[in-house]
């Protein structure tokens, strides 16, 4: 179960090197063509659970309950990326024995993301070592 929380941390890193790729324009760039920036960064060493240190994940990215995409995350990846607003959902997931088993305390969404704000995704630990998504926007 600890390898899953692990992989479910790197699935939103990576969700966040997806929108790294699509990432360009200013501020009022986004506001003019629909866009909201987002950040993630996995913050979670896999020792604190008892698995490896990259602690590998899946992390699911669905827009307007459309899959945009299933990315691989490792312990430290940061990404950013300019991302079209509308309804979105990550779900993180361990892959264990080739399957992938959903974290709940990794799901973030539905939720509605207009443009010209910010988004900020950080996996970390919380009490009682609980993987978990902290997310502020501005």
């Amino acid at each position: 179960m600890n390898k899953l929380f692990s992989r479910m941390i790197i699935g939103l890193t990576l969700v966040a090197v997806l929108a790294g790729a699509l990432a360009f324009g200013a501020t009022k760039a986004r506001a003019a063509d629909g866009t909201f920036n987002v950040s993630v960064y996995h913050g979670i060493n896999g020792k604190a659970l008892g698995l490896s240190k990259e602690l590998p994940v899946i992390a699911s990215v669905y827009k307007d309950g459309q899959l945009l995409a299933q990315l691989p995350l490792e312990f430290k990846d940061r990404f950013n990326a300019d991302l079209p607003a509308g309804t979105y959902t990550i779900m993180v997931s361990a892959v264990v024995d080739g399957k992938m088993i959903p974290v709940p305390s990794m799901t973030v969404g539905p939720v509605a993301i207009p443009a010209d704000v910010d988004v900020r995704l950080q996996a970390q630990l919380a009490e009682g070592g609980t993987p978990i998504l902290s997310v502020r926007v501005k």
